[in-house]
């Protein structure tokens, strides 16, 4: 609904961009009609998702972060847990950065599938 493509990282693997079908920015307009779709997620993959502040963020020389910095910084936590993910990629963006001024805010969200709990008949 508006946002940035996600990034997947299905267990094993790297961070990856899904290119889904991006749609009108949520309560943009009455009656917008939206596309749903699934993704289908493997115990131990993770997504994460994130604003346009992320990529968008811009250093002294009017540079962009960029959805390309975001995945490599991204495949460089790849192990790491969802929340250090997160402080991995707002590290990396205020360090690019620097003393630049922000236009837009910034939000992370990165989350694991662990799976579902083996349930056992006792």
């Amino acid at each position: 609904a508006g946002h940035e493509y996600p990034v997947l990282r299905q267990p094993d693997g790297d961070f990856e961009i899904v290119k889904d079908r991006h749609g009108l920015v949520l309560g943009g307009m009455p009656g917008i009609k939206y596309r749903e779709y699934e993704l289908q997620l493997s115990p131990g993959a993770k997504l994460f998702v994130y604003t346009d502040g992320v990529p968008e963020a811009c250093n002294e020389t009017k540079e962009f972060f960029g959805l390309d910095r975001t995945v490599s910084v991204l495949n460089q936590a790849v192990n790491e847990t969802p929340q250090n993910i997160l402080e991995t990629v707002k590290s990396a963006v205020d360090q690019f950065v620097a003393g630049a001024p922000r236009f837009d805010d910034m939000t992370m969200m990165c989350l694991q599938y662990n799976g579902m709990p083996d349930i056992q008949n006792s």
